[in-house]
């Protein structure tokens, strides 16, 4: 695809923001069913509210309208109080949702927000650990555990609050990091979505490396490389692993939804993550391959699952529990815009 088709693609994507808005009303969007177009929503953002304020701070980074940057400072607000939820995925949370309207429009009440975030999550930082375990919300229990679909967001958080001023928390993000690739990253780059601890930080459980959602190994691709590019090293040769993994096995194509059952739906959702990942470590090794093959893939997206108004299909939630198996699903598209406004210069920096 041309320039112009992908920024076609984007403005379509951003379009689409103004649509959902008037479908939830005061709610935060989660998937929408790919016939009727109704979307499921939520009161306070489950552990994608993040995506719904972030897709304002794009579509506001981007037009530069100040009617954007405002409803974008409005759901930024609607998350501050998320701050005491016991879940690593305020990560995600306040990263999206707070800190790319900071990194994205230079907004100082959203950089307040994402700092107050990062701050609270720094204090479930567990010693014992080394890291800061996923949580008890969303009825994941009181059993420490290490996962790996928040470790982008919450190194950059993390890392963004460092800069700040609040120095130490750089090396507690990278103590984070640096645990959840020993425990999570296996030596052939395949991921173990989560791993189950012991009080003493010993892993006694959890899924095999490379097991379960396509979007386990994105998420981690994209955390590794976010990692890579704060600290290099032994980041950049665990991000290039676990790319060359992903290559290997999906290529240039959008994964099925579950590793190892080729007849399940594919997830665009974990599409565009690994793009995002890839582009990364382009940035990160000054090897344009990697960010070739994340153009492919974003090519691939658009040209068959993104419609004309911006609706981007075949996003599979939870394939288990039968939940928005071939839905568009909101962190689907917050990641294809931000890939999209990276690829067509309609952004200074990465999104993610």
């Amino acid at each position: 695809m041309n320039d112009g088709d992908l920024r076609a693609a984007l403005d379509a994507l951003l379009g689409r923001v103004t649509v959902v808005a008037a479908q939830v009303g005061d709610r935060f969007p989660l998937y929408a069913d790919p016939d009727s177009g109704d979307w499921v929503s939520t009161r306070r953002g489950s552990w994608t509210g993040g995506f719904w304020a972030g897709w304002w701070w794009l579509r506001a980074a981007v037009t530069g309208l100040p009617a954007d940057r405002n409803t974008a400072r409005r759901w930024t607000l609607r998350l501050a109080p998320r701050a005491g939820d016991d879940t690593v995925t305020r990560g995600m949370t306040f990263w999206y949702g707070a800190g790319q309207g900071h990194r994205l429009c230079g907004d100082v009440l959203a950089g307040r927000v994402a700092r107050d975030g990062a701050a609270a999550l720094a204090d479930s930082f567990d010693p014992g650990l080394g890291l800061v375990p996923v949580g008890g919300a969303f009825g994941a229990g009181p059993t420490p555990r290490a996962g790996v679909d928040a470790l982008a967001g919450t190194v950059s958080l993390l890392a963004m609050a460092a800069d700040a001023g609040a120095h130490d928390l750089d090396s507690l993000a990278r103590t984070h990091v640096e645990r959840h690739v020993e425990l999570l990253v296996g030596a052939d780059g395949g991921i173990r979505p989560e791993a189950v601890l012991s009080p003493d930080g010993m892993p006694v459980g959890g899924a095999e490396f490379s097991d379960g959602w396509a979007r386990g190994q994105a998420w981690g691709l994209l955390g590794v490389a976010v990692a890579a590019r704060r600290w290099g090293g032994g980041f950049t040769d665990a991000g290039c692993r676990v790319a060359r993994w992903w290559l290997a096995r999906f290529g240039q194509q959008v994964p099925v939804a579950v590793l190892g059952r080729p007849a399940s739906p594919v997830d665009t959702s974990a599409a565009v993550i690994a793009a995002a990942g890839l582009l990364t470590l382009s940035e990160v090794t000054a090897d344009d391959a990697w960010g070739a093959t994340a153009r492919a893939i974003v090519s691939d997206v658009v040209g068959h699952h993104l419609d004309g108004d911006g609706v981007l299909r075949g996003g599979c939630y939870d394939l288990a529990g039968g939940v928005a198996v071939r839905h568009e699903l909101v962190w689907g598209s917050y990641f294809l815009a931000a890939v999209l406004a990276v690829l067509t210069r309609r952004v200074r920096e990465h999104p993610w």
